[in-house]
């Protein structure tokens, strides 16, 4: 009985991080034909849960990060990527304590969001809410580059 062995995978440099980030980001993308690509990702820290959505007219990005100040957030876009970062301080007082469950997670987060297509730089919308940061963006159908511009949370 003859056995075949398997192709060898393709050789991919180790020291070549971009091109890693690359693969995995193509294997864990959704590659439906005809879909736009809103590729999401983290860049340190933990991820708070967010939901991304678009309208005719807009994109809006809801993130629950709860138990922080406006002032802890930052929120940055040009025409093609929403940067939201900032730090959850944690809340637990100092001292002697027995932990019987830690879940809430605290420290640096950063999201960053890629947008398919241009977005209008004067006209983004930034709220915070019972924990909730909604940032919406409207689409530009004529694209111009406005550069990075910072969005201040309210």
């Amino acid at each position: 009985m003859i056995q075949k062995t398997a192709p060898e995978p393709p050789l991919v440099r180790f020291n070549d991080i971009e091109n890693i980030r690359e693969l995995l980001e193509m294997l864990m993308s959704d590659h439906t034909p005809g879909k736009h690509q809103i590729k999401m990702k983290t860049s340190f820290g933990w991820e708070p849960p967010m939901d991304v959505f678009d309208t005719e007219t807009e994109f809006i990005v809801i993130m629950d990060i709860a138990g922080m100040h406006r002032k802890e957030i930052s929120v940055f876009t040009d025409a093609h990527v929403l940067r939201i970062s900032g730090v959850r301080k944690d809340i637990i007082p100092a001292g002697k304590k027995q932990f019987h469950s830690l879940e809430i997670q605290v420290g640096p987060f950063q999201r960053l969001i890629g947008i398919p297509v241009p977005v209008v730089g004067d006209s983004l919308s930034t709220h915070y809410a019972n924990g909730l940061l909604e940032v919406r963006l409207k689409k530009d159908f004529e694209e111009t580059d406005e550069g990075t511009k910072k969005i201040d949370v309210e």
